[in-house]
């Protein structure tokens, strides 16, 4: 559908992006049709001439799907079903089926729940229309009962909020999780989807996590340790991708997995500079960063997939425009480890430098400067004491803070 303001690039790209989401679900895409209209029929959403159309296009063809890259309200989706005999699906459908595709884990697996059942909520009135009866009562003193479509539609709900209690027990035992790592430097990666943030995952951690060439591959958030002997211990998480006209409901359903990106303290976002439209892929990642609250966290920007790009001058050009970014592949080993250097040398601007005279018989102070701090030297050889020349975090610093020798303190040892 465009309409006289929508931009005809961009629609095409849309319709690329839904031909993948399709591809995703193993649907085979036999045409495409583009209506050029002044504006929407509440109805059907087009017009009726059209719909006619697409019905013996799609006859013709053999097609018993029919997929609209909007969103349908339950009365279009009946209209058109009615018309054209075929089963009609839009965007938010086709993501969430993709969504129940992928879910592995229990938190993953109630957010798809709940954002299906409140996208249906609206659409038993239209469906479930042979329903409409009344119970209840008998031939004395019969009540109106309650129609089928309101037990429903009560069901629904009360099933929606018994996900939403068991997704708060799950967000507890996160925030106990995430408390217990408060010490350590936590770093995500957010993009669009399928920009390659799994593989550049993979090669930060030495991870074997699933990077293909499909959207939403990743669903559930992953987290491993960027370098293992690395102090202070420094996390990476790996996020769902974004996506343009992605359903508010999912969004809504998704906030407890992208509590990860708000408790970060660096944001690498990923950007695939191969993509034609990588711009606008930039502005809807940073869109969703700033729906969720997390647009006021230090961002990296890298561009990923420069190996592909034939323009000579545009990594010069990305890096004049975003300060501080980075152009990679991150196929490439050299490409990785510069990531890595850079997300170090971020954090070391943040570090505190001085030295803690630790008793050698304090072994809980002494393992809390091995696994927090950046140690630069450790000197065993003074009497009951060990004297580190440390970089240590300022979350880290006031538990150690009693052990810090002062300057003068510091010359005599």
């Amino acid at each position: 559908m465009l309409l006289p303001n929508d931009d005809a690039k961009l629609l095409q790209d849309d319709l690329t992006e839904l031909e993948s989401l399709l591809k995703t679900l193993g649907i085979v895409v036999v045409g495409q049709i583009v209506q050029k209209r002044a504006k929407l029929t509440p109805n059907c959403l087009i017009g009726t001439g059209k719909v006619d159309e697409i019905r013996d296009i799609a006859r013709d063809l053999g097609a018993g799907i029919l997929v609209v890259d909007r969103e349908l309200s339950p009365p279009q989706v009946r209209n058109l079903e009615l018309m054209t005999k075929c089963k009609i699906m839009d965007r938010g459908g086709v993501i969430l089926d993709i969504f129940s595709q992928n879910a592995r884990t229990t938190a993953a697996k109630t957010q798809v729940e709940i954002a299906r059942l409140e996208m249906m909520l609206p659409r038993i009135v239209g469906q479930w229309t042979h329903l409409h009866r009344q119970g209840g009562g008998g031939a004395v003193g019969r009540s109106d009962g309650e129609k089928q479509i309101e037990v429903d539609r009560r069901r629904a709900r009360d099933r929606i909020i018994k996900l939403k209690e068991q997704l708060l027990l799950i967000s507890r035992d996160r925030v106990t999780q995430s408390k217990a790592r408060r010490h350590e430097i936590k770093v995500a990666l957010v993009g669009y989807t399928n920009s390659g943030k799994t593989t550049i995952m993979n090669a930060l951690t030495n991870g074997n996590f699933l990077a293909k060439d499909a959207l939403f591959a990743t669903l559930d958030s992953n987290v491993r340790t960027i370098e293992a002997t690395s102090r202070p211990k420094m996390l990476l998480s790996d996020t769902v991708g974004f996506i343009r006209n992605l359903p508010h409901t999912l969004v809504e359903s998704f906030k407890s997995t992208l509590d990860h990106v708000l408790e970060a303290d660096l944001l690498l976002l990923v950007v695939d500079i191969a993509h034609e439209n990588y711009q606008s892929q930039l502005e809807t990642t940073k869109g969703v960063l700033a729906e969720i609250g997390a647009s006021d966290i230090p961002v990296i920007h890298v561009f990923n997939k420069i190996d592909q790009v034939e323009d000579v001058f545009m990594e010069r050009i990305l890096k004049h425009a975003y300060p501080g970014s980075l152009c990679i592949s991150a196929h490439k080993t050299s490409d990785t480890h510069r990531l890595r250097e850079a997300v170090y040398k971020f954090f070391e601007v943040n570090f505190i430098h001085c030295k803690f005279a630790v008793p050698s018989t304090d072994i809980a102070g002494v393992s809390l400067v091995y696994q927090n701090c950046t140690i630069l030297s450790a000197d065993y050889e003074r009497q009951n004491l060990v004297v580190f020349d440390v970089h240590v975090t300022k979350d880290t610093y006031p538990k150690l803070a009693p052990y810090r020798l002062q300057t003068e303190e510091a010359s005599t040892l």
